[in-house]
């Protein structure tokens, strides 16, 4: 699992598919470190869902429509605590990636 978070932390950071992504968390965050991991990733029909964690403090929630003209963006920004009061009924592995992506931020 921890290879699977810094696996896309690279893509993230790197890969032209995700430079809209990573624009998006630049322009709303003001400024981000390669501190950042994807806690939670759903690909949808009509967009990309994301849970990921900047800097070891916040955890941002992006609905990204796959159409890159669509301005219809959700962005949410929440600390660790409030993120895990609202998802309470997480499953064993999401609460464990989410435990080792806190734990690689901290290193």
């Amino acid at each position: 699992m921890i290879g699977e978070l810094e696996a896309g932390r690279e893509r993230l950071l790197s890969a032209p598919a995700s430079r809209r992504l990573l624009s998006l968390l630049r322009q709303r965050l003001q400024s981000i470190t390669r501190n950042i991991y994807i806690v939670r990733h759903i690909p949808e029909q009509y967009e990309e869902l994301y849970d990921i964690l900047v800097d070891g403090t916040t955890i941002v929630y992006v609905e990204l429509p796959r159409d890159a003209s669509s301005t219809e963006i959700v962005f949410e920004k929440s600390s660790v605590k409030e993120y895990l009061d609202a998802h309470r009924r997480m499953t064993k592995p999401d609460r464990r990636k989410l435990e080792l992506a806190l734990e690689l931020a901290q290193q």
